[in-house]
């Protein structure tokens, strides 16, 4: 008999409080497929973030791969996306930290990303700041990743993460900031570590006087990450793998055994039909779950554009999840669970001042639709408000619960107790 096959589909930041005319961006979209997998299936919502934890998507998918955030987050997501570049570990006592390349204005920040700054142009930089600085730092690594992402590592830091203070760059546009005091210390050995680190970026700034992009920003401190394998986490044994860009989902499925396929970028311009037939290629070779991501409506929100996170939205159903719906459609005895659900809410505005910047992650539990050809209830459409109407709303689930709800779970598997702890968090 053929295997049951699983598909997690995450719109990066889909939730949104945000509303135009009553409507979120997400109901504002026109997305048929999604809608189908809502009309066909049942529900819910989903608690991905917690109040004690940074409010990012490492959290979130952490947990929504079965890995408890609690138990597994390293501080940050610097040290994830560390895994994914060739040639750089951290040791014990190292510290990573993700530094984006920005663009300041005197003091204050204004583009957390450096208007969009291009790989190509960002490791020249970063090739710069490494050849000039190795000299004068030569405990500090520079890694370039990816667009705007670098990975900044402090060998032999001997802190903790918490040990340590940075404001989000994502979280902090049209702030004013002391280069020199980006980072602070929580303790003494905290402090000594952070003054350090802002030597260094004062020398960046320098070395970066009419660049694109005129500084780094530190945030994320992290230490490093070890996970149990996916297989021995959850019970499942079946072929496994992550399509996605972001650096960090491919650390991640490094440190948990399970296969990456990198497809598009992590900006709203990505290769959404790519990522759409890479899972269906995936599915044809028979594996058996497949979790696939897509940053674009985040990143969207994150530039303030609500008509650009619809349109995001829009691209990401007809050529992500319109490939998934008609392969299932096609293999109907192959169909274990399709589930449609965001990582988080990033919440937009046009208005955005920093007061209110700091909530634009928010706590709140996010919409999740699931077809198995099996469950159904009344909800016909999928948004944050219709997904409240589901099966699985009144109750709320915890990401913890989300391979057991899709119906992937193996006996065996630790994540189901994991998710009871999780809830009474």
């Amino acid at each position: 008999m053929t295997r049951p096959r699983y598909v997690v589909i995450v719109p990066d930041g889909a939730g949104d409080s945000y509303r135009v005319a009553g409507q979120s961006p997400l109901a504002a979209a026109h997305t048929p497929y999604m809608d189908f997998v809502a009309r066909e299936g049942v529900s819910g919502l989903m608690r991905t973030l917690y109040p004690d934890l940074p409010r990012e998507s490492l959290v979130a998918q952490l947990g929504m791969l079965g890995w408890s955030p609690h138990r597994y987050y390293p501080g940050g997501r610097a040290s994830c996306e560390l895994l994914a570049l060739e040639g750089t570990h951290l040791d014990e006592g190292d510290l990573a930290f993700r530094a984006n390349l920005v663009r300041m204005e005197g003091s204050v920040l204004v583009s957390y990303n450096a208007d969009f700054i291009e790989s190509r142009e960002a490791a020249r930089l970063v090739d710069r700041l490494s050849a000039e600085l190795g000299q004068a730092f030569p405990d500090f690594e520079i890694r370039h990743s990816s667009d705007f992402r670098t990975v900044l590592v402090v060998r032999g830091a001997k802190v903790h993460p918490g040990q340590i203070r940075c404001p989000e760059p994502h979280e902090s546009q049209g702030l004013d900031f002391d280069p020199g005091a980006l980072v602070a210390g929580t303790d003494t050995a905290g402090e000594v570590v952070a003054h350090r680190v802002n030597d260094y970026l004062e020398c960046a700034s320098r070395l970066l006087i009419g660049e694109r992009a005129n500084a780094l920003f530190p945030w994320s401190p992290s230490s490093s990450l070890r996970l149990p394998s996916f297989a021995e986490n959850t019970g499942f044994h079946g072929p496994a793998a992550v399509v996605g860009a972001m650096d960090f989902l491919c650390g991640m499925a490094a440190a948990g055994g399970m296969d990456f396929r990198r497809v598009g970028n992590g900006r709203p311009d990505t290769d959404y039909a790519g990522k759409g037939a890479m899972t269906v290629q995936l599915l044809e070779e028979g594996y058996e779950l497949v979790f696939v991501h897509v940053n674009a409506p985040d990143e969207a929100a994150h530039m303030h554009d609500v008509a650009l996170k619809i349109r995001c939205l829009e691209r990401l159903d007809v050529e992500v999840v319109r490939q998934v719906v008609e392969y299932f459609l096609a293999h109907p005895t192959e169909l274990g669970g399709v589930m449609v659900l965001p990582d988080h809410y990033t919440n937009s505005s046009p208005e955005f001042t920093g007061a209110r910047r700091a909530a634009v992650h928010s706590l709140d539990p996010v919409p999740f639709a699931l077809w198995n050809g099996r469950e159904r209830d009344v909800v016909e459409r999928f948004d944050e408000d219709a997904a409240a109407e589901g099966r699985y709303a009144a109750t709320g689930l915890n990401h913890l619960d989300l391979l057991a709800t899709l119906g992937a779970m193996r006996p065996g598997g630790r994540a189901a107790p994991e998710a009871v702890i999780a809830t009474r968090r």
